[in-house]
């Protein structure tokens, strides 16, 4: 297999990193070449770019990650995606979704970034980069 270059091999080493060499890392490239950094940071999956997903592939992306790890994610996430995951779950899952929330308490920010991130990367491979 012939490895990516360029923009796509740099993208490819990043979603592959921890979330603070990640960061760390893009912090000096914003300092250094603001333009590479834009081209990076607009090619890396977010999180709360799931909102633009619409329900149907909400509820297979829900359905394919273990509620805990939802449950993490959604402890740092913008009240308008909580919403919408929530809105395009049925009640039963919602209840549980809310309960597992409660349960797993405060977590470490890293640690749910590192999730978020995972969730993001696994819409991205399924439902396209944008």
């Amino acid at each position: 297999m012939k490895p990516k270059v360029g923009i796509a091999g740099a993208l490819e080493l990043l979603e592959g990193l921890d979330p603070a060499t990640r960061e760390r890392i893009l912090a000096e490239v914003r300092e250094k070449e603001p333009g590479l950094y834009e081209q990076l940071q607009s090619g890396l999956p977010h999180f709360e770019s799931l909102i633009d997903l619409d329900e149907q592939r909400l509820r297979k992306l829900f359905g394919s990650i273990p509620r805990q790890k939802w449950a993490r994610a959604l402890r740092a996430c913008s009240p308008e995606l909580n919403a919408k995951l929530m809105a395009c779950l049925p009640a039963r899952a919602r209840k549980e979704l809310e309960e597992e929330i409660r349960a797993v308490g405060p977590q470490p920010l890293d640690e749910v970034r590192r999730i978020q991130f995972e969730i993001a990367l696994e819409a991205a491979t399924r439902f396209g980069r944008r």
